[in-house]
Formats: C-alpha cells, sequence, structure tokens
C-alpha cells in the first residue's frame, strides 16, 4: 500500500525524504528547548524571589531622581554609591562654562566627559598635602609662614600669634581677604588677581593682619594658591605632577586636566577638571581612611584630620583642611557629613555612617541657590536608602 501511494506520488515522497532529517533535527531542538525551559523557570522563580540587598535600594535612589528632575536645576551628573555598590549613575544635557569662558553654552554630557570642579580642586591639594606631610617632604602644620616668606614678615610678624601652616589649611589666616564662598557672597573677590599675579605669596601674605591666625574663617583661594607654592617650592615638582603621581595614580584616574593660569602655573584653588566618576573614587578614598584597594594612600590620620571641623565656617558648616564638614538631618537623625564643594554645584558627599558616596556636578556658577538644590536632592536620596547597620554606624 505504501508502496503504491509512493509511486502514485514520486516527488511528494523526494521531498518528504529530504526533509526528514531536518523535521527530526527539529524536533529535538524543540525538546531540548522544552528541557531547558524548566531549569529556567525555576532561576527565574529563585531570582525573584532571593534577598537582592542593593536592588530595592537602587530602585529607591531611581525613584527620587525619577520624581527629583535634577536636569531643571541644570545638574549634569549625579552618582550614588553605598557599600561598594553602584546605586545610581545617571547624566544630563544642561549648559556649562569653563573658568575663562565669557558665557555658558548648552551641552550634553556623558561618563567620559570631564567637568570643571573647581573649589573640590582645594580639597583634592589638601590630600596630597597630608601625603608629603607624612614623609617630611613639606612644612609641618606649625611652620611659620614667614620662615617661608620672609619678604612679608613684617605683616605676618604684627600679631602675638604667627600665622602657621595649619592657618593656611583651615582659611583663618587672620588677613585682610574676602571672596565668594558656599557660605556667603560678598562683592569684594581678591582671589580673582590670582590669575595673573606675579608672585602669588606676595598678593596673599603681604596683606594688613585684621584678626589672630586661627579665630575666624574667611573662605580663601589665596590660602590654597600659598599652600600648593609651599608644595612646589618643598619638592621642586609641579602641582599637576604632585597630584597625579602621588593621588591620581594610585586610584587609576587618568585623563584629567589642570587649568592653568594667565602665566602657565595651575589654578590650584579652582582648575582641576575630572570625570564624575573620578570624583566618586576620591569620595570612597575618604570613606575608607585614606585606603585604596588595600593600600594606604593618604595617612588615616591625616583624613581623620583634615574632615572633621577645625573650625566654625557658619552656623552650618564647619571647616577642616579645605574640606567641609556639615550636620544634615536623614530620616530624622543627625548625621554627620563630608563635604568638597566647588562653584556652580560640584558636589562630593561622603556620609561614613550609611557608607555612602555621592556626587553632584552641575553648572550654575555663582549662583548660591544651587548648593541648597543639591543639598535638598542629596538629603532625599540618604533618606530613601535603609539605615546602615549598628556596627557599621557606632564604629563611624
Amino acid at each position: 500500500m505504501n508502496t503504491t501511494r509512493s509511486s502514485q506520488f514520486p516527488g511528494l515522497h523526494a521531498a518528504f525524504a529530504l526533509l526528514r532529517p531536518a523535521v527530526r533535527a527539529g524536533w529535538i531542538w524543540i525538546v531540548a528547548c522544552a528541557g531547558l525551559l524548566v531549569p529556567l523557570a525555576a532561576l527565574a522563580q529563585d531570582a525573584a524571589t532571593s534577598p537582592q540587598p542593593f536592588g530595592a535600594e537602587a530602585a529607591a535612589v531611581a525613584r527620587v531622581l525619577d520624581r527629583a528632575d535634577p536636569a531643571a536645576s541644570n545638574i549634569h551628573s549625579v552618582l550614588v554609591m553605598r557599600d561598594g555598590e553602584h546605586l545610581a549613575e545617571r547624566y544630563y544635557a544642561g549648559k556649562d562654562q569653563t573658568i575663562y569662558s565669557l558665557w555658558r553654552s548648552h551641552r550634553g554630557f556623558g561618563a567620559q566627559d570631564l567637568h570643571d570642579m573647581r573649589s573640590v580642586s582645594k580639597s583634592v591639594l589638601a590630600l596630597v598635602y597630608g601625603i608629603l606631610l607624612a614623609r617630611g617632604e613639606v612644612p609641618d602644620l606649625d611652620t611659620p609662614v614667614a620662615s617661608l616668606y620672609p619678604q612679608c614678615a613684617d605683616q605676618q610678624g604684627a600679631s602675638s600669634t604667627p600665622l602657621r601652616v595649619r592657618h593656611l589649611l583651615t582659611m583663618t589666616t587672620g588677613l585682610d581677604w574676602d571672596e565668594p564662598s558656599p557660605v556667603r557672597r560678598p562683592t569684594r573677590d581678591d582671589q580673582s588677581a590670582l590669575l595673573w599675579t606675579g608672585s602669588v605669596a606676595e598678593h596673599v601674605l603681604c596683606r594688613v593682619r585684621v584678626a589672630e591666625p586661627g579665630t575666624h574663617f574667611v573662605y580663601s583661594g589665596g590660602a590654597t594658591a600659598v599652600l600648593a607654592d609651599i608644595m612646589a617650592r618643598s619638592t621642586g615638582r609641579t602641582l599637576e605632577d604632585l597630584v597625579g603621581h602621588e593621588l591620581f595614580d594610585p586610584l587609576g584616574i587618568s585623563g584629567w586636566t589642570w587649568t592653568h593660569d594667565l602665566r602657565g602655573r595651575a589654578v590650584a584653588f579652582a582648575g582641576l577638571r575630572l570625570r564624575p566618576q573620578d570624583l566618586l573614587t576620591l569620595g570612597l578614598l575618604v570613606l575608607d581612611q585614606g585606603r585604596w584597594q588595600g593600600r594606604q594612600v593618604v595617612p588615616a590620620a591625616w583624613i581623620e584630620a583634615a574632615t572633621h571641623a577645625q573650625v566654625s565656617a557658619s552656623a552650618d558648616y564647619g571647616y577642616g583642611y579645605q574640606w567641609w564638614v556639615r550636620t544634615h538631618r536623614i530620616g530624622g537623625r543627625p548625621v554627620r557629613v563630608i563635604q568638597a564643594i566647588g562653584n556652580g554645584g560640584q558636589r562630593l558627599y561622603v556620609v561614613p555612617a550609611l557608607r555612602l558616596v555621592v556626587t553632584m556636578t552641575a553648572g550654575n556658577y555663582g549662583e548660591l541657590g544651587i548648593l541648597a538644590e543639591e543639598d535638598a536632592l542629596f538629603t532625599e536620596l540618604a533618606a530613601a536608602l535603609p539605615p546602615a547597620s549598628e556596627g557599621v554606624a557606632a564604629s563611624r
């Protein structure tokens, strides 16, 4: 019967004969896939029901950022990391300008784009000073500045309390100086001349004494510029060489730049340009007391001193060694927050009690309001996360 049927439709029989191996293989493939579906379904069920310690935190952070819309405040990036886990990394287009730009222009930002750090540069410089100090390569903190710059000794010696290196670090020089800062906006700006003056030290130090050193905080890019000059003179190396080899290379930070003044010197107090991820790395370094991947890059004792208030800067802020300190209320609790702050909205928040680091970049230069907007966003982000374990919190 089959022979007769085949002989009646020889072409159809030949076609089936040709297709039979493929059909058989197809069924085998289907069966194999069906077999895989069972374990894959089980894996999917496990993933849905297993604890996801950072998944929930990332989702909470995402909800805050979606609701807040940072781009509306001209914020260019927000990065959040907790306990070594990235919870958010977002970039936004907005208006920006460099130090020498006359106006802002609209542009996009991404992970590989350098951004002005402005006065975050001060905090970075202080980390390097601590590294060099531990090796005895720069003057200790009690060194009278007059011994380093005798040309201004008359002004520096006019007080019963000598001006010392620590007063440069804490911006309590007692000299007649003023400039805009995160805590006040005077019309006077003595730092501008640092971009072209022949002698940074003389521009800063050969001034009238208006207060006892160490008694009164006055924000001063000039103090940072003198620290950079001390570092360069003591080591015979440029600021860029010192920062690169002593700090950034061990951290794996590359591709950074440092804007120069009109005389070709690195603008110590505001010239650094980094990627936001590099800024986050610096925050992680501070969070881990100067350690990076098992190596003590910055002495832990220096991190401790630099990031604790050495002087009151305002009703809200304390100031360490070129680092800001503030108590924020997060989830109804007072929490110490270490900060590096740059003009325009460059922010690094380090929260030891929460094992949390948050960075933001923005382009609102000269606008004090951006700091309040970023503080509100930071507080909301931190409050969205569950508290750290009691052991971690107590150790911080």
